[in-house]
């Protein structure tokens, strides 16, 4: 069955750009060059002509490693790179795109529609831990705060690029879904909820959303995108420490959701981890994520048959 099982070969188109951004920022004299933001696109093969959900990925890398083909981990169990996310997924009949976008070492530009309160706190600790591993001194709260606002415009470019050209990708407009794992998560998670990136759905491998942020910009659930969000049972402090303070909220101002639990797992955790269904039945992440898409895209009858 499409969007549920993998029934179609895939076709790959590499580097379109969907974009451009802003890098050498200084702040008072604005960008130093702008640079292209490129994506790769995963595409069934099919001659059917029904219009197709979209799946718009970003890497994990602590806003300094990674690409959109490739990601770097640590540990024994890597994560699934998003490029292969995409690969799956476009074999159950969605239009994937895995995203480039700015990080911390371009010193990106910020971009003129600023998500984040003046002065608020960010957490450090995964993106520090990685700066010393590349031999980089400590981050200051600006260059945080500079690099999530670019990385989050450059998701939401990517959105509108595929809504642009959704005729030409045969996406269906409706079904929009971004999405990532860690940084790339957070962007996702900030470019649906806080830019209002016209999305039906986000899904969050190990990402979140800061509370000043919810406070301020998810307020009523009735438009807003349904959630996904992954956790692991020895994810990082930060990880574990929004999911209490996310459920909370989602659930007050009405934002359907579903939070998932990858047992025995640290960060890092594969596409085949184990989780547990809502029914108690054990399943793996990927499984989850089409469930939880099928359901919440409303999939079923919308393809008869694979090509």
């Amino acid at each position: 069955m499409p969007y549920l099982d993998k029934v179609y070969d895939v076709a790959f188109t590499p580097d379109v750009t969907y974009g451009v951004g802003g890098v050498g920022y200084v702040a008072g004299q604005g960008p130093a060059r702008y640079r292209d933001l490129k994506l790769d696109v995963y595409r069934p093969l099919s001659d059917d002509k029904v219009l197709r959900p979209a799946l718009i990925l970003a890497f994990g890398g602590a806003f300094h490693r990674g690409t959109k083909g490739a990601e770097v981990f640590e540990g024994e169990n890597p994560s699934t790179a998003m490029a292969d996310y995409c690969r799956e997924f476009a074999r159950r009949g969605y239009v994937c795109f895995s995203i480039d976008y700015r990080l911390m070492q371009e010193a990106p530009d910020p971009g003129v529609t600023p998500f984040l309160l003046p002065g608020q706190p960010q957490n450090t600790d995964r993106i520090d831990f990685v700066r010393n591993i590349l031999g980089l001194p400590p981050c200051t709260p600006q260059m945080m705060a500079d690099t999530l606002e670019a990385a989050t415009d450059d998701m939401t470019k990517a959105v509108n690029f595929v809504r642009n050209r959704s005729q030409a990708y045969g996406v269906d407009v409706t079904r929009i879904v971004c999405g990532g794992f860690s940084a790339g998560a957070g962007i996702a998670l900030n470019s649906a909820f806080a830019e209002r990136a016209p999305v039906a759905a986000v899904v969050a491998l190990s990402g979140r959303i800061a509370g000043p942020t919810m406070d301020v910009h998810l307020t009523d659930g009735a438009t807003a995108p349904a959630a996904l969000l992954f956790h692991s049972e020895h994810d990082l402090p930060v990880i574990l420490g929004g999911i209490a303070e996310m459920r909370d909220h989602f659930n007050r101002v009405g934002i359907a959701n579903r939070f998932v639990h990858v047992a025995d797992a640290d960060h890092f955790y594969r596409r085949t981890a184990t989780v547990q269904r809502a029914d108690g039945k054990a399943s793996d992440v990927e499984t989850a994520m089409a469930e939880f898409l099928y359901d919440t895209l409303r999939l079923a009858g919308t393809v008869t048959a694979a090509a």
